[in-house]
Parts: C-alpha cells; sequence; structure tokens
C-alpha cells in the first residue's frame, strides 16, 4: 500500500463509507415502510371506529335492552384504547424513522465529503504529474542544448 497515491488509499475509506451508508439506507428504508403500515393501521382503526358510530346512530329508532347499550360502550371505549395504543406505536415508529433517516444524513454526507476529498486528491496528483512531466522536458530540451554547443 505504500506505493498507493493517496486518492488510491482513500478509495478503501470511501468504500466502507459507501457501504455503511447503504446500510443505513436500507434501515431508513425499512424504517419508513413500518411507519406507513402504522399509520395505515391507525386510519383503519379511525374508520372502523367512524362507520362503527355511524351505525349505531342509524339504529337509534330501535330500542335496545341497557345490556346492550352497557356492551356497544363497551366496544366503543375497546376501540377508542386500541386506537390510542396504535398512536403510541406510531408515534415511537416515527422517532426511530427519524433516527435513522439522521444517521443516513450524516453517513451521506460523509460520503459526499470523500467524493470531494478524492476528486482534489486526484487533481493534485494530476497538477503535479503534469508538472513533473513538464521538468522533465524542458530538462530533455537543456541537455539536447546543452550537447549542440
Amino acid at each position: 500500500m505504500a506505493g498507493l497515491k493517496r486518492s488510491q488509499r482513500m478509495k478503501v475509506v470511501l468504500d466502507q463509507a459507501e457501504r455503511n451508508e447503504q446500510a443505513a439506507l436500507e434501515q431508513m428504508t425499512a424504517s419508513l415502510r413500518y411507519l406507513d403500515e402504522q399509520k395505515a393501521q391507525i386510519a383503519s382503526l379511525k374508520d372502523y371506529h367512524t362507520q362503527y358510530m355511524t351505525d349505531m346512530k342509524h339504529g337509534e329508532g330501535s330500542v335496545l335492552s341497557v345490556a346492550q347499550l352497557q356492551s356497544n360502550l363497551h366496544f366503543v371505549n375497546q376501540i377508542d384504547a386500541a386506537i390510542q395504543q396504535q398512536q403510541l406505536v406510531v408515534d415511537q415508529a416515527q422517532k426511530s424513522f427519524n433516527i435513522a433517516k439522521e444517521k443516513w444524513s450524516i453517513l451521506h454526507q460523509k460520503t459526499k465529503g470523500l467524493v470531494e476529498l478524492i476528486g482534489r486528491y486526484k487533481d493534485e496528483e494530476q497538477a503535479l504529474a503534469d508538472k513533473q512531466e513538464q521538468k522533465q522536458l524542458e530538462d530533455a530540451l537543456l541537455a539536447r542544448y546543452a550537447r549542440k554547443k
């Protein structure tokens, strides 16, 4: 590795950074998918609650016993509790997604910075090579000129 240029040595670091970024992207994608699933679940619960309440209102004309009313109220309370519990799951999924997104963002910026650094190293190496080539040409011309004299 001692004979490698800086840009070539940094390529190993860049490769690892890209692998880390890709892993973080996959984690962020999985977190987003889970968040979307949980949001769909709470939406479904809310829709069910709304539909159940609508069905109960349309049945107002029918006479229900106290036991039936208590049973309906108990069921509505269970749906409400499920919605509250699901909201906690959604909130936690949102936090997990935000953390995964921040991690990916940091790793993405690191990778981007390494790409720019390697680009600068390559530019410097090319400038040095051009300078050395120019010096060799000048030395060859001077040697040729000195021989002719």
